[in-house]
This record gives C-alpha cells, structure tokens and sequence, in this order.
C-alpha cells in the first residue's frame, strides 16, 4: 500500500512538472510569435508608409489621375495587397480590388476617421469585402483645387503566416528535448527523494503491526534528522505504551480487589472487563472462568431490570436477584465516553447488619423502658413518702428530685433512638396518600407547648406564617421536628446572656415548597461545628455547647431526628443565615 502510494505520488508530482513545463513553453512561443509577428506587421507598416507618401504626392501634384496611375504601380508590385481612396464624405472614389460605386460609405473605418482628424491612421482588422484578415494604413491628401480624400493602402495579415511555420518546427524540436531531459531530471531527483521516504514507510509498516523495526539511515540529512525523530519518538511511545501496559495492570489488579463488582461494556453492550465480584454477585459464587471479554453482557447479567438501565441515563437502583435465596443488590450504571460502567455491591451483609443494629436498638429501647419506669416508680413513691416532708429531708428531696430529672433524660434518649429506628425502618410513606397539614396551626401548637415550658428569661415567640401553608405529611412526626428546633432554640437562649430573648418562627413561599425558619438572638454555631450538628450523638463543642450547664444539653440526636423527618417528606433541613443573630435552621417541604 506504501509503495503504491508512493508511486502515485511520484506520477503527481511528474505530471505537475509536464504541465508547468508546457505552461512556461507555451507562453514562451506566444511571446516570441507576437515578438516576430509584431516586427512583420511593423515592416509592413512601413513598406505600406513609404508607399503612401508616394500615393499622396502623386494625387497632390496630378489629382485623381495621378492616383489611377499610383494605384497600377502598387498593383504590380503588391499583387495582393489594396488600395482605397475615399472622399471626404465617406465615399470610395477609388478602390483596386472592386467597383468603387458599390461599396458602402467608408468614413466610419477607424483608419479613415484618424487619417481624416490627425491626418494619418493605422489598423489591423478584419475585412468583409475581401473575407479575410488586413493591415491598413491611411493618409489624409489634398487634391488640386482643395478637396480632401485619403489615400489607404491595405495587406492582408495571411502573408503573415509564414512566420508561425518558421517558428513551430524549430521551437518543438527544442522544447521536446528540453522536456526530456525535465522528465529525466525528475525521476532521478524524485528516486533519490522517495526511496529514503519509502524506506521509512516499510518501517512504519512493521512498528504498527508490532514488529520490532528501525527507521533507515540515509545519506540526506534532512530525511536523516526526520529518520531520528522518528526513532525517537518510536522511543518515547514505547515506553508511554509500556507504563500505560502496567498501570492498566495495576488497575486492573485494584479494581479486581475493591468490594464490589464492577463490568465496563462498549456501546454494543460487550463486556470489555469484568472483575470476580461482579462474576461472584451474577452468578451467586467465586468460582469458575470470567466471561470471555467481547461476550454479551446479557449472558452474565442477573435481573432484566438492570438490563433495562443500560438503555437509560446514569443512575443507582437497589435491584432483587434471585439466587439461592432473595438478595438486594445495589446498581449504579455510569455512562463513558465508550460504552457504560456498571457497578454492583451486594448489600446483603449490610441489610443484615442493619437489621441486627435495628433489633439491638428496639431490644435494648424496650429493655431499658422497663427499669426506667420502675425506677421512677420507686423514686415517686419515696419522694410522697410522709417522712420527706420533713425540714430535715429537704436535702433528700433534692436528690430524688435530680434523680427524676436524669431518669426523664434517659428516658428521652430511649425514646428518641426508637423514633430514629422507626424512621429508618419504615418505607417513606407516599406524600399523596398522606393528609394536609396546616403550617400555621402546627407552628401554634408547638409554640403553645414550648411557651409552656420553665425558663429562666423572658423569651417571645413570633410566628409569621400564611394561613393557606400547607403540605402533605404525618402531623405528628412533622410537630416533633419542629418541637426539636423550638426546644434548641428555647434551651441555647435560656444559657445567653441578657434579661430577654427572642425565637422567630417564619414560613416563606419558594415556588414549589415552603421554608420554615426557626431563628433565635442566642450565642448561634461555632464554624467548626457547622458540618456535625446533624450527624448523630454529635453536638457543637462551641457556642451553643453545653458548657457548665451540663444537664441540659441533650445527646445529639434532635437535629438527626428533625432531618431525617424532613427527608421522608420529600424536603430537608439545613442550616441558615440568621436574620437575628443567632442560629437559623430551615426545614424546606413541597407545597401541598
């Protein structure tokens, strides 16, 4: 294929040479035949001029006679050539080759009109008359007695043709020599130009079918310098090639260890790499040959769901694979530049870790209920004792008192990890089965509530929200979200300073959902503490940390529950700019 390419461009480049060399000899013989023809027609013009002068000096001294007889000479002497006389009107007075009385008027000749203005005039044209190619050259004459004609003498342009012969032969047989030793010339020059070229295509050839091969040395240095680029870049690809050999392998190695299966697939869904967990998750065990790289990916895939997200954008989707028994697998499919990227993590450990994790919150709720009742049963019963009302028990009062206090603590505790295992477990209820709650009487109900509660400052309560809020969701567990961040909000100012606090509790309209804000005027969030309020038994460690009130900071677990309340309410819950000072959470729902 090389050398046949090489070939047509040697016939290129032999032909664009022809045809340049015959371009420059035909505008060669064009500018030597106009050189010779231009210097005929010049000698001409003055055989014609001498001639004329005659002409006229004759029909000056002896009128239209002498003009009869000038016409005779020029007849003998030129056989072929003409003579005209035309009057001052345009007239043919006289004429050599036909009757003067039957030519047309003459005066619109452009020789005539120059001869007649400047008094001589010169032109190549073609004649009707005698059907063929003419010089003319005229002159204007004064005949005796004042009258005014002009003589013209005409050749014709056919005796000029001799030149065209005298110079054709002589030309071609140069330039035909000359063109040989042009094609001679440029088949040695092309030979010593594409045989190195051709060389260097042969290895080439051989490097891309992964033959081991050299590029030439040659004697011309500039393919030579192109030879060692060449080689050096054949270098510099083959150790690319050899690090990129070993990092697909070291990748591969990677990937064929990670805890999850992963198959990449070309854009015919041809599996061009599969890992031995994505073999172990299809097939339900470790063993046996991985399927073949260019096989179908149907063969290995375990459920026509996922089969149908290969025809889909990206996306993850928890999928049922019947095995030996009902297994969840997690899919995620990404779209590549060739092809898709399916990853599969078996989750059934994870299912059943979290599912002993779920019982062993449930279990130990409900075990520790049980203590927790008795012991506030006891701690009940001894503080209405008769003796307790003694002065002297007052200390022992105090103490059972506190004992109460820690009891509801734990209680609340016990109470709030049971509601986030509920919230975990259940399936998130669908939002259009739900009934509508009204935003402005359930951020009454709990203000109600939290202006309820014993606090050590006057705080005030502001509520601005529209009366046509409303969203779809579970009453209850919607009022213990915002109950949490009333509570925070209550509990953070209650350990400001100052005589007075203020909680702000708005709802706004953002097209499509509401944002509640709770803010407050108390100490707000430290900036390290941002990122973990709403993780789980995390609390902030700055500003609104429990410092020496101690008993009554909470365990981590309130903005966990608000949060994970608001998201199974197709919203969230973040935190916000506060307009007061302090701290702003806003829990964001769809509109109703």
């Amino acid at each position: 294929m090389q050398a046949v390419r090489s070939l047509a461009m040697k016939k290129k480049i032999a032909l664009l040479i022809t045809f340049a060399v015959c371009v420059i000899g035909l505008a060669a013989w064009f500018i030597v035949y106009n050189a010779q023809r231009g210097s005929a027609v010049e000698g001409a013009r003055d055989t014609l001029g001498r001639y004329l002068t005659v002409a006229v000096s004759s029909a000056e001294r002896e009128g239209l006679a002498g003009l009869a007889h000038a016409e005779n000479v020029w007849q003998e002497m030129y056989p072929d050539g003409r003579m005209t006389v035309i009057a001052s009107d345009g007239r043919v007075l006289i004429d050599s080759k036909a009757d003067a009385g039957e030519l047309e008027n003459h005066y619109t000749r452009g020789e005539v009109i120059s001869a007649f203005e400047t008094g001589e005039g010169f032109e190549l044209r073609y004649s009707k008359t005698l059907e063929a190619w003419q010089v003319y050259s005229a002159r204007k004459a004064v005949l005796p007695g004042g009258a005014e004609c002009v003589v013209r003498l005409s050749y014709p342009v056919s005796a000029l043709s001799s030149i065209v012969q005298n110079i054709t032969a002589p030309f071609l047989k140069y330039f035909v020599a000359a063109l040989v030793l042009i094609w001679l010339g440029t088949y040695l020059v092309l030979r010593s130009i594409m045989t190195p070229l051709h060389n260097l295509s042969e290895a080439a050839a051989q490097i891309a079918r992964g033959e081991k091969a050299r590029f030439p040395i040659t004697a011309d240095d500039e393919i030579q310098t192109l030879a060692n680029t060449l080689n050096n870049m054949q270098d510099s690809l083959a150790s690319t090639i050899h690090e990129a050999q070993e990092r697909k392998e070291e990748l591969a190695q990677i990937v064929g260890a990670l805890p999850v299966g992963v198959i990449l697939i070309d854009d015919d869904k041809r599996i061009r790499y599969i890992n031995r967990e994505a073999a172990r998750i299809c097939r339900g065990n470790g063993g046996g040959e991985l399927p073949a790289r260019g096989s179908s990916v149907e063969v290995i895939i375990p459920s026509g769901e996922l089969f149908q997200m290969l025809d889909e954008p990206d996306g993850k989707r928890v999928i049922s694979v019947m095995r030996s028994g009902r297994v969840e697998v997690e899919a995620t499919t990404l779209v590549l530049p060739r092809g898709r990227m399916i990853v599969l993590q078996d989750l059934t450990e994870k299912l059943r870790l979290e599912e002993a994790r779920r019982d062993f919150f449930i279990d130990a709720g409900h075990e520790f209920q049980t203590p927790l009742t008795i012991m506030r049963t006891g701690l009940e019963l001894m503080k209405s004792a008769p003796q307790m009302k003694e002065p002297e028990r007052a200390e022992d009062v105090e103490t059972i008192n506190s004992l109460l206090r820690q009891q509801e603590r734990m209680s609340s505790l016990v109470d709030d990890m049971l509601l986030l295992v509920r919230l975990d477990a259940d399936a998130v209820p669908e939002l259009q089965a739900l009934g509508g709650v009204n935003l402005r009487e359930l951020i009454s109900d709990v203000r109600d509530e939290i202006e309820a509660l014993p606090h050590k400052k006057e705080i005030s309560i502001e509520v601005c929200a529209p009366e046509n809020a409303s969203v779809k969701g579970v009453y209850g567990d919607l009022r213990r979200a915002l109950l949490n961040l009333m509570e925070n909000a209550h509990k953070y100012i209650g350990l400001g300073g100052g005589e007075a606090g203020h909680i702000k509790v708005s709802v706004e309209d953002a097209g499509s959902s509401w944002r509640i804000t709770v803010d407050d005027d108390g100490p707000g969030v430290h900036d390290m503490d941002k990122e973990i309020i709403f993780e789980r038994f995390r609390r902030g460690d700055g500003h609104r940390a429990r410092g020496k009130e101690k008993k009554n900071g909470g365990y981590g677990l309130g903005l966990s529950i608000s949060r994970r309340i608001a998201e199974r309410h197709g919203g969230n819950l973040e935190l916000g700019e506060s307009r007061l000072g302090g701290a702003a959470f806003v829990i964001t729902l769809p509109k109703d």
